[in-house]
């Protein structure tokens, strides 16, 4: 049909610009000299603004509204694609040019002041800005609200992340999930504390950590090494990774006396790197050939971190190969010692070194002050103090300075609203999977532990990254694992392997 072939060209045309601009966001945290700031916070100003106007093109909307009236001539996978580009008109149509380059060019800023707050513990400093910024992201939101028919600020910003999903869902099962996580961090973090832990924080040098990071994403399926490689890591204060099929990019922290840290984030971002890079090719510049949404994203970072790498078959494989690598420096630890101490139970301040069990309590606090703060419940300026109150509620820890308190995150500086929460939703949909890939290959763990990684990686390939964005979220881990979103499959996965690692 001549008028949807009309649409995939303007859609690959806005696709491939949109992919250039976050490369270009990539080098900002990445390359760019400390100079280039406000030079760049102009650029990525204007630039936004052409992809905004991309993005809401009259042409556009008359190509769709005609799709539209015509859908019977469509069949699943083509209608898909026009719902897809519908839902992002109804977004965004109606935000001003104005508005668009005006929230980046905060952005930009607000990113840069929050780097000098987190190196100088200053939370005032980066809370003048993020004033700003959250004015502009409220007005953004209140026009989002009206287009997709939102019930709330927090609603509309949710959905950019995970589509259809409300702030009201996410409560109701983060407060299912609280109300049994705090007995169980108690319980077994209790049962940790016998567990020798001091050998994670052994000084390692810097170029030891990058030759562990690469051989584990390697390991993983994500290649930056050979002549054909896809992807490339580089550092930067916080961890992310960008890009598209390719050319996927991540970022990693390394510091010499945090080797671990460096090897779950790594994990971590090969994950998402994986998945980007393995959506279904005969979509690509399509919408449908991006993720479903970014908890289906976190969910396959969260399975190679977790459920893979903090496995006791995992390090019963990979063992050697790590003594090998990091040069002796570990040769007297057993794994077995190193399986315990990385799933030691210990509440901390810190979101990106938390365990598997304390992490979703790190999340629900964020979306809690979200969701405060969007429905002007409190203000900026109570963030740090609400942020302590409840570190110490629900996890009973004391926030020392702001860097390891409100300042540990850049999200906020990004402009990030409603992306917290797909973290957990990652770790719902993750153990929903595992349950699913457990039916399916129920010798898969025994597979890891003889080096064959792949079994798991090519399930989730085949059931999971290759469907692409053919199914809202809702709808899509449904048809992966037969069953609705809820929280006990998580739940059970923590108990049973806990109560087996410390009995």
């Amino acid at each position: 049909m001549e008028t949807y072939e009309k649409l995939l060209e303007k859609t690959r045309e806005y696709l491939q610009f949109q992919m250039g601009l976050n490369i270009i966001r990539w080098d900002l945290q990445t390359k760019m000299p400390p100079r280039g700031m406000p030079q760049r916070s102009q650029e990525l100003a204007v630039m936004s603004k052409i992809a905004h106007r991309m993005a809401t093109d009259k042409k556009v909307e008359r190509l769709v509204s005609k799709l539209e009236e015509n859908s019977e001539d469509l069949d699943y996978t083509q209608r898909r694609e026009v719902e897809l580009v519908r839902r992002r008109l109804d977004r965004t149509s109606m935000i001003p040019d104005s508005l668009v380059a005006q929230e980046s060019a905060q952005v930009a800023i607000t990113t840069a002041v929050w780097k000098k707050g987190k190196d100088t513990n200053n939370w005032k400093l980066f809370e003048s800005e993020l004033v700003t910024l959250v004015d502009i992201s409220k007005n953004i939101a209140t026009i989002m609200m009206e287009g997709i028919e939102a019930k709330c600020l927090l609603d509309a910003q949710i959905d950019q992340w995970e589509p259809r999903m409300t702030a009201d869902t996410i409560a109701r099962v983060f407060q299912r999930l609280r109300k049994k996580l705090i007995p169980l961090v108690n319980k077994y973090s209790e049962a940790s504390t016998d567990i020798q832990t001091d050998f994670l924080k052994r000084e390692v040098p810097v170029a030891i950590q990058r030759n562990v990071v690469t051989d584990l994403a390697s390991l993983i399926g994500y290649d930056t090494t050979s002549e054909n490689a896809g992807g490339r890591i580089d550092e930067a204060e916080h961890p992310f990774t960008t890009g598209y099929y390719d050319d996927v990019r991540f970022t990693i922290r390394y510091t010499p006396e945090d080797l671990f840290s460096a090897i779950f984030g790594g994990l971590h971002e090969t994950g998402h790197a994986i998945h980007k890079q393995n959506q279904n090719p005969e979509w690509k510049w399509m919408n449908l050939g991006k993720s479903c949404s970014s908890g289906f994203s976190e969910s396959q970072s969260r399975f190679i971190e977790n459920m893979i790498g903090r496995s006791p078959e995992f390090w019963k494989f990979y063992y050697s190969r790590f003594l090998k690598l990091t040069n002796g420096l570990f040769n007297d630890i057993s794994n077995e010692l190193i399986f315990q101490a990385i799933n030691v139970v210990q509440p901390s301040t810190i979101r990106v070194t938390a365990d598997e069990m304390t992490y979703a309590l790190h999340i629900i606090i964020r979306f809690e002050i979200e969701q405060a703060l969007f429905e002007s419940k409190i203000e900026v300026a109570d963030i740090r103090d609400l942020w302590n109150e409840k570190y110490e509620h629900y996890l009973g820890v004391e926030v020392a300075t702001d860097s390891e308190g409100a300042l540990q995150d850049i999200h906020w500086a990004w402009a990030y609203w409603g992306y917290f929460p797909t973290y957990q939703l990652g770790n719902l949909y993750a153990a929903m999977m595992l349950e699913k890939l457990t039916r399916d290959i129920p010798e898969w763990m025994t597979h890891v532990a003889d080096g064959n990684v792949s079994t798991p990686i090519q399930w989730l390939i085949e059931n999971v990254q290759c469907k692409s964005n053919l199914y809202d979220p809702a709808e899509m881990i449904k048809r992966i694992t037969g069953k609705k979103l809820t929280p006990e499959p998580f739940l059970d996965y923590l108990d049973g392997k806990y109560s087996v690692i410390f009995g």
